[in-house]
């Protein structure tokens, strides 16, 4: 009997050995977020690690209106940053989030966009245009994703709601649906973040919207009562309101002004976001063609984007 009990503590060691990561090792944080912020986090997750080896960050990504019934069954996650702050409020309600300031837990913002197939052959100008006859209309379902909220709000505020739900052709659980819908002609408008739009600069057409209907969605980040490592979740949350995370969100088309001034619903009062809207518009000129220029004064920090697509175009070709 000795002997078994031996056998096993050696094996038990042993094992302790094999893993060491699972006593105090490297640290894995569940980071759930929306889709839509892909792009970004993903060059946040690459830089932080690199800074911090023993933390491990891993995202779980979907459209946001998911989020809520995926924490209450699970009950799993450190950090939580959806895709619009009405969804993490959701979750404060619910006493799942319990670490999040609204003043200063904003690291950047989303900016509506109108995009069109390339060529934008409906000739799509501004908001009004998506209630022409014909006009084929891609919207997203507010029960799944953020950006649906925003097309009813804008629409209605524009006063052509019903018209442009009787254009829609597709109703997507998800931003990248739309912008894949536009890519391949599917449908002949669009509005989605700017943050959606440079990621197909090659194949749309990327009109700013006028800024009395150009929606400025707050993007929170916050930490889940849930966290086993809270400390380290804090780490990279601050590392992601920082000014070198700002940067990073900022060189995929987030706005990262800190002062934005908005109505109560969230839509421009001026022209504070005109800039960023250019560099986006100039960057989707500079992929179509080789010979605009690119850098700093016309397309900002979205310069290793512009770069990035050049070459897969050349690839494709």
């Amino acid at each position: 009997m000795k002997r078994i009990l031996r056998i096993f503590v050696f094996l038990a060691l042993f094992s302790g050995f094999l893993v060491p990561q699972v006593n105090g090792g490297e640290k894995a944080l569940l980071f759930h977020a929306g889709l839509g912020q892909r792009s970004a986090l993903n060059e946040i997750k690459n830089v932080f690690e690199k800074k911090h080896p023993e933390i491990k960050v891993n995202f779980s990504y979907k459209g946001s209106g998911y989020f809520i019934a995926d924490i209450t069954r699970s009950k799993q996650g450190d950090l939580f940053m959806p895709g619009e702050e009405f969804y993490l409020m959701q979750a404060v309600e619910r006493g799942f989030v319990t670490d999040y300031n609204p003043k200063t837990d904003i690291p950047a913002y989303f900016v509506t966009v109108i995009i069109t197939p390339k060529g934008n052959p409906k000739n799509i100008k501004s908001i009004d245009d998506f209630a022409k006859p014909g006009v084929k209309v891609g919207l997203g379902n507010p029960k799944s994703c953020a950006i649906g909220i925003w097309h009813e709000k804008t629409f209605k505020k524009a006063g052509i709601w019903d018209k442009v739900k009787a254009n829609a052709t597709l109703s997507a659980k998800c931003i990248p649906e739309l912008g894949n819908a536009t890519q391949h002609k599917a449908i002949d408008a669009t509005i989605v973040w700017g943050t959606t739009a440079v990621l197909y600069l090659r194949d749309v057409e990327i009109i700013p919207i006028e800024y009395k209907y150009r929606g400025i969605v707050r993007l929170p980040v916050g930490i889940l009562k849930f966290a086993r490592y809270k400390n380290e979740a804090r780490e990279l949350m601050n590392f992601i309101l920082s000014d070198e995370g700002r940067h990073i969100f900022h060189k995929h088309a987030y706005t990262v002004n800190k002062v934005i001034p908005v109505d109560k619903n969230g839509f421009c009062l001026d022209g504070t976001t005109d800039k960023d809207m250019g560099y986006l518009v100039n960057a989707a000129k500079a992929v179509k063609d080789e010979s605009f220029p690119v850098n700093t004064e016309t397309v900002g920090d979205l310069i290793d984007e512009v770069m990035r697509q050049r070459k897969t175009t050349r690839a494709g070709d």
